[in-house]
């Protein structure tokens, strides 16, 4: 057992992030921002935190299916993550790029001294929901600007956005405390209110009419410093005798079904897949290539200008196993 916090990376959204922000070419031309914001980021993040090994989730095959047959909406009519600024290229090319470095950003991930999971039907959020809550034994920190995962966060586990504000220009890491103090709601219950004001990013409606400001001044029930389920929701909507509440009530298929979809505490899971999750875990630490490291950079033209600091950063990571 250690002190040092088991890191866990949503390497697709920190990948997207990238792609979309960073207006970088190599000598040839060719998009690279992603790759290299992504490796930039990622060995910041382990200078930071010094994390004793670095677990990377990525989406499973078919990593929606299982969500899409409780809601036939789910994450429908998605948009292709675009480049904001800095290029002038059609939609056809920007796709080609985006495919083309997500899969040197793999080969990469390949050499470097870090776990990867990715299991057939599971999203990267039920990935390192899992592990985190059912298989870790040290406090883990989530990185990741998904706001689902807050839920997760509990006396052991913290999520770090990685989006710059006036207050923490760095990023923001986020434990209980900051969830009682500034979002005012028990972690665990944030995915009751995702279930009544749904989530326009994952094509998830919620009751019409209804916000998060609405929903956090009329139910009292989410401030409570403790959790509640799905069924405690609606025992306490029943007891209320306000007009207001009734809106709640003529709409609890809708929310629990909602709630089914967004909530990561109680997954249903095969058996195969937690046996997957299991295994990927305590499975040994890949060694850090970082000879082959470099020659991957090298053949896309990419040349850090600190890449002395990120190998000596890739090299803190502990390369055995915790059990």
């Amino acid at each position: 057992m250690t002190d040092k916090p088991v890191l866990f990376i949503d390497l697709l959204n920190l990948f997207c992030r990238s792609f979309s922000s960073l207006p970088l070419t190599n000598d040839d031309g060719l998009h690279v921002g992603g790759v290299f914001g992504s490796l930039n980021a990622l060995q910041s993040y382990i200078k930071r935190f010094q994390p004793s090994e670095c677990i990377i989730a990525w989406e499973g095959l078919n990593s929606g299916e299982r969500r899409r047959k409780k809601l036939r909406e789910y994450k429908e009519g998605r948009k292709f993550t675009s480049m904001k600024r800095g290029f002038e290229t059609s939609d056809g090319d920007e796709k080609e790029a985006f495919s083309r470095q997500l899969e040197l950003l793999r080969n990469a991930m390949d050499q470097l001294p870090m776990k990867q999971v990715a299991v057939k039907y599971l999203e990267a959020d039920d990935a390192i929901a899992y592990q985190a809550r059912k298989v870790i034994k040290q406090k883990s920190i989530i990185v990741t600007t998904d706001k689902d995962y807050l839920q997760l966060i509990d006396e052991n586990i913290s999520v770090f956005r990685p989006v710059k504000t006036k207050e923490n220009p760095q990023g923001e890491l986020i434990d209980l405390e900051w969830m009682y103090s500034k979002e005012n709601i028990h972690p665990y219950n944030y995915a009751l209110l995702k279930a009544i004001v749904g989530d326009k990013s994952d094509n998830i409606a919620g009751i019409r009419g209804v916000g998060e400001k609405t929903a956090r001044k009329e139910i009292h029930l989410l401030w409570a410093k403790e959790n509640f389920d799905i069924d405690d929701l609606f025992d306490w909507l029943r007891s209320r005798k306000e007009d207001k509440y009734q809106k709640y009530l003529d709409n609890e298929d809708l929310v629990r079904l909602n709630y089914k979809v967004v909530q990561l505490l109680e997954l249903e899971i095969s058996l195969i897949a937690i046996d997957s999750l299991q295994n990927s875990y305590i499975s040994d630490t890949p060694k850090f290539n970082s000879y082959q490291f470099r020659l991957k950079l090298m053949s896309e033209d990419i040349n850090p200008t600190n890449i002395d600091s990120w190998l000596a950063n890739f090299s803190i990571l502990n390369t055995n196993p915790v059990v």
